[in-house]
Order: C-alpha cells, then structure tokens, then sequence
C-alpha cells in the first residue's frame, strides 16, 4: 500500500514540475478521469488539460496532502494546491492572485500504474478568489 501511495503522490508531483513523459509513463493506456461530475475523459485528455490548462493558467505551484489513505488498490488523498494566477484559466484572464486550490481524488493503482481517478474539487472556491463569482 506505501508503494501505491508513493505512485499516486508522484503522479501529481510530476504533473506539478511538468515532467510529461514522467506523466505519460504513469498512467495506463486505458486510464480514465471523472471528475466533478463531467463526463469521463481518457489519457490524452486528461495530459492535456493538466499541461495547457491547469499548468499553463496556474503556475508557481505548492501541493500538499494532509491526508492520504490506501486501502486495496485505492488511494484517496486530500490536497491542497497554493498557485499564481498567471494564465487564461477557464476563460478568465491572469489576474496575477495567489489562490488556493482544494479538493479531493481517489487514484487506482494496477500493476504500478495509475489506471482511474475520480476526483472533485472546489471550483466555486476557486472562481470566487478569482473574483468571478462573488464571494458570500
């Protein structure tokens, strides 16, 4: 089970310093996202949104993970992502803010290789320090 923590944990981390082929070499040819109630996308998509989405609207990012738990083939993990604004980002223009990303993903692990991940995250949190949406 450390050792599947340990996968889970790296793929971020790679995501995170932009190391592609690393990305790319963790996940199984048949991996599959679902996340935040969005229909399920495939391994190219999901290396796509992370590189010229996430990674090209967010950067200068500090992850953490106060909590992961592994049970069976399974990782669930809670995080928390510190990042800069500094690109298009859902169609909102840098704003140059320092945000706080949070939610939560659950990873499967097969034969060293990360082959689903449910995950969700707080996106009204998110849109509302980028001053998107008012906050409450």
């Amino acid at each position: 089970m450390d050792a599947n923590k340990e996968i889970a944990l790296d793929l971020s981390r790679a995501i995170m310093n932009g190391d592609w082929n690393k990305v790319d070499s963790m996940l199984a040819e048949d991996f599959q996202y679902i996340g935040d109630g969005n229909p399920p996308i495939n391994k190219q998509q999901y290396i796509g949104f992370m590189r010229f989405v996430l990674c090209t609207g967010m950067t200068d990012m500090k992850m953490s993970f106060p909590r992961v738990i592994a049970q069976d083939d399974l990782v669930a993990v809670d995080y928390t992502n510190e990042m800069t604004h500094s690109g298009l980002f859902y169609g909102v223009p840098a704003t140059g803010k320092r945000v706080l990303g949070t939610g939560q993903f659950i990873r499967q692990i097969t034969n060293g290789k990360v082959v689903a991940e449910w995950q969700t995250t707080n996106a009204l949190g998110l849109m509302q320090q980028l001053g998107v949406i008012p906050a409450r």
